[in-house]
């Protein structure tokens, strides 16, 4: 079948080369190459015409585009660029093949082959990581379902179709009598420019700088059939700009529009360029215009349109410099007329009834913006934040090396340090992690809110990481620009471990967020010896100083060292820590530690500020620490139950986001494995299952009742065994009288008695309004009724910040603001008596203190008699 192109024969480019007698060619070699050139155009035809199957809804990138492609070419170089027969051959190849791997039969394995790249296996796992944290369904990545493989497929043929162009001049496919075929039928010339046109169709998206490093040199004469020779960068500037130059209608039918209904950014392609005009050249500018003005509800289409002629503005720019360096031929236009102005772009692009003006939302004073959202406004004052943020940066580096490199799950190591310069001190992080290479460090590090481990970026730096189960904690792209909380002065040196020692970079900053970075080289030290990054900041205040990393607070002058800093910020992280010291480094923790060292030590690395010793911890505390984990080994967590009698107290455990402290525990000593809530990361929640807390806490109560002889300490412990779904078993939970009771004893006690006064509000204090005897004389003497049940009003929450209704909303349990143990305790009483109970509130005396009778309204729960609650005198 022969495609008949719309004029491709009568532009420039194909008659100066083809028909025009020539001094450099005879008429048989221009007869030769543009036969040749013929018969590729064919075969190519029916491969690009299944683009429009495989990527439903993107504008025509059949034969007609690549046919336009000449007029575009031609439309620059017209009368400045010479190209040869041999060289239009190369160029209409690279033209035909630069976008026709975006189809699955580009693949002679078809969507079997597809499925076996590294970029299909992280597009699959970056789809399941997001659907993972926005609470979605989970799917099977080795074999996912047909929604998410119809996802997956435009995205990955659109990332691989440069790459893949390069081998379609010389892939075979196979016939079905098992000949092969190829799109180059001409084995001499297949194998000659076979390479050369695959690297020119691949370079359409490669960076400028990288064309001039790839292609700078000519492609000698093919012997026998021309004494040309093959500019390989000219012919990759006229492809690039040609492709670029193509916005007009004859990429968007309109008709063709309506009947495949594109949606979404595809709808806006088309809306804008069904109405561009073929563009012209004026000078040294390329003009578009319109034919049908842009309306009101248009104006979406149209800013598209105009961010695209900036990028062609752009491309134009950068290849007018190349060739402007190479001191050889340029093209006629080296910019888009209205480029960069709204207001002179819609003369041409023509709008009705609304004035384009650039009026999006800006931030004029990014840094201000970075300091206050990236720094203290964010994480407050707390400067330990800030070396939280650097040691997590440093952890996703290692994770990604391990997982990039294959290395063990233990393998790496963050190094911290303060050294001191003068009276000046320098806080110092170090990883041997995967390392920045300089686009990243001039780039994603700098861009504030971008996550350079969820970005495309990543995957085009390290294919295969995503695949391979990377799971950055950073996930907001803010951490970094906590450093300036710091100190201004901040030098960031980086090289990626797979690159030599010249590639090592230093990115610096003298003025915090408020000055320009520097970028310079850094060839040697201090840069990681086998790459990764270190991160020196200058900090505004000495360490030991209020308001310095290791002062404990501002109404104290005690300081702790960097070592136990370190292991506070990071108790559980899988990645091996240590600390510079003048005499060597000392191991802070390793991956998994946490769970192996002792009790003591644990509850001293998340707690180094509370000054315990062995004397002054309870031994019962020692012997209650339990791992949290399901039936199948995985762990949550390592803690105890250790009800605090006040909700401001300074100890407790804490909830860590990948081995990082965030929330601060109530109730609770040890760690608690969490997930962010906030930005923040001041914030989390527990990844604890349900039944993993409750086996924990039922087993917590039998610790207790055996090993803890306090029967008040136990009654708390109640409260937050029940919070946490668990079994309160044989622990003392209620006390009536001077007795201390557990369930079994209670409920006995119920069944001998019709009447029981019950006091929900705990303990009783001194009340002026209604106690007549003086403060001091209830503190000493106040002696309780031997008839009052007394049920501690004790706080059972876990969590102090962010998600306060957990475990609540796990369990089931009561709501806030409702005691577990008093509902637990109502729940017995109605079991033990049934529908013959009755609840009032009364006055009663609950104790005395002297002769004094001590009155205060309590519950009152009795055994009643059929008829008897309703009468008028009950009380």
């Amino acid at each position: 079948m022969t495609v008949n192109g719309p004029n491709f024969r009568q532009t420039w480019l194909w008659r100066q080369a083809f028909q025009t007698p020539r001094s450099d060619s005879t008429i048989e070699e221009q007869e030769f190459f543009r036969t040749q050139y013929l018969s590729i155009r064919e075969r190519a035809a029916q491969l690009v015409s299944r683009i429009a199957v495989d990527l439903p809804g993107m504008t025509v990138h059949d034969i007609s585009h690549l046919d336009a492609l000449w007029d575009t070419a031609s439309s620059v170089s017209e009368g400045a660029v010479n190209v040869n027969p041999a060289e239009a051959f190369v160029l209409g190849a690279s033209i035909l093949l630069h976008d026709a791997a975006m189809s699955l039969a580009a693949y002679s394995g078809g969507l079997a082959e597809v499925r076996t790249t590294i970029a299909w296996k992280d597009a699959i796992a970056r789809l399941a990581l997001a659907s993972e944290e926005s609470g979605g369904e989970s799917f099977d990545i080795e074999s996912p379902p047909s929604e998410i493989v119809q996802l997956v497929v435009p995205e990955v043929l659109r990332r691989l179709h440069a790459e893949r162009a390069e081998e379609l001049a010389e892939q075979a496919w196979r016939a079905a009598d098992g000949s092969h075929v190829y799109l180059i039928e001409d084995s001499e010339l297949r194998r000659f420019y076979g390479p050369t046109i695959g690297q020119i169709a691949h370079s359409h998206w490669w960076s400028v700088q990288k064309v001039e490093q790839k292609l700078s040199e000519d492609l000698g004469a093919l012997a026998n059939r021309t004494l040309n020779r093959v500019d390989r960068v000219k012919l990759a500037c006229l492809l690039r700009v040609a492709d670029a130059l193509h916005l007009d209608s004859r990429r968007a039918p309109r008709f063709l529009r309506a009947i495949t209904n594109p949606a979404g950014i595809s709808a806006l392609h088309w809306a804008f360029q069904e109405r561009l005009a073929r563009p012209h050249i004026e000078l040294d500018a390329v003009v578009f215009t319109t034919g049908q003005p842009f309306g009101r509800e248009d104006a979406e289409a149209w800013w598209l349109a105009y961010d695209t002629l900036n990028s062609v503005d752009r491309e134009l720019h950068d290849v007018d410099l190349l060739l402007q360096a190479r001191g050889k031929e340029v093209l006629k236009a080296r910019r888009v007329k209205g480029a960069g102005s709204p207001e002179i772009l819609s003369r041409s692009v023509q709008t009705r009834g609304w004035r384009p003006v650039d009026a999006r939302l800006q931030v004029s004073d990014v840094p201000r913006i970075v300091e206050n959202l990236g720094g203290s406004k964010l994480y407050g004052n707390d400067p330990t934040v800030a070396l939280r943020e650097l040691i997590q940066n440093a952890a996703d580096a290692v994770q990604a090396r391990r997982k990039y490199h294959k290395r063990a799950a233990d393998w790496g190591l963050i190094t911290v340090g303060l050294l001191p310069e003068g009276d000046k001190i320098w806080l110092v992080v170090e990883d041997n992690g995967i390392g920045m290479s300089e686009q990243v460090l001039t780039g994603p590090l700098l861009d504030f809110g971008t996550s350079f481990w969820r970005s495309p970026q990543a995957l085009e730096e390290f294919p295969g990481l995503m695949a391979a189960g990377m799971h950055a904690i950073g996930r907001f792209g803010i951490g970094f620009f906590s450093v300036f909380m710091l100190g201004p002065i901040v030098r960031v040196y980086s090289r990626r471990c797979d690159k030599g020692q010249d590639t090592g970079r230093l990115l610096e900053f003298r003025g915090g967020t408020s000055a320009r970075p520097i970028l310079s080289p850094a060839p040697g030290t201090p840069v990681p010896i086998d790459g990764g990054t270190r991160i020196e900041v200058l900090l505004k205040n000495h360490p030991h100083e209020a308001g310095g990393l290791l002062h404990i607070n501002s109404y104290s002058k005690r300081t702790m060292s960097l070592a136990t800093l370190v292991g506070a910020v990071a108790p559980n992280l899988d990645v091996a820590t240590e600390i510079l010291e003048e005499e060597g480094t000392e191991q802070v923790a390793r991956p998994g530690d946490w769970l192996r060292i002792s009790d003591l030590d644990l509850v001293r690395r998340l707690n180094p500020t509370a000054d315990r010793s062995d004397a002054d911890s309870p031994k019962a505390d020692r012997s209650l620490m339990q791992t949290i984990e399901d039936e199948d080994g995985q762990i949550f967590g390592r803690a105890f139950i250790s009800p605090s009698r006040y909700s401001f107290s300074a100890d407790g455990g804490w909830v860590t986001i990948s081995g990082l402290r965030a929330g601060r525990l109530h109730n609770v000593e040890g760690i608690l494995v969490g997930e962010a809530v906030t930005a923040a990361r001041d914030a989390a929640q527990p990844l604890a299952t349900r039944d993993a807390l409750a086996r924990w806490a039922s087993k917590q109560a039998e610790l207790i009742v055996a090993s803890v002889k306090d029967e008040e300490r136990q009654a708390r412990s109640a409260e937050v065994v029940l919070e946490c779904g668990g079994e309160i078993g044989g622990l003392k939970f209620v006390k009536w009288g001077t007795d201390w009771l557990s369930t079994s004893e209670f409920q006995e006690r119920l069944r001998s008695t019709a009447e029981i006064a019950v006091s929900f509000d705990g303990e009783f204090d001194y009340d002026e309004d209604q106690d007549d005897v003086h403060p001091k004389e209830f503190r000493e003497d106040f002696h309780g009724a031997e008839d009052i049940l007394v049920v501690l009003k004790h706080d059972g929450g876990i969590l102090r910040a962010g998600n306060s209704s957990w475990p609540r909303s796990l369990t089931g349990q009561t709501k806030g603001g409702v005691s577990n143990v008093a509902e637990y305790t109502r729940n017995l009483i109605r079991q033990a008596w049934g529908e013959s109970l009755q609840e009032d509130e009364e006055e009663r005396v609950v104790g005395k203190v002297g002769f004094s009778e001590i009155i205060r309204s309590i519950t009152v729960f009795r055994i009643v008699s059929e008829g008897e609650g309703d009468t008028d005198d009950s009380f």
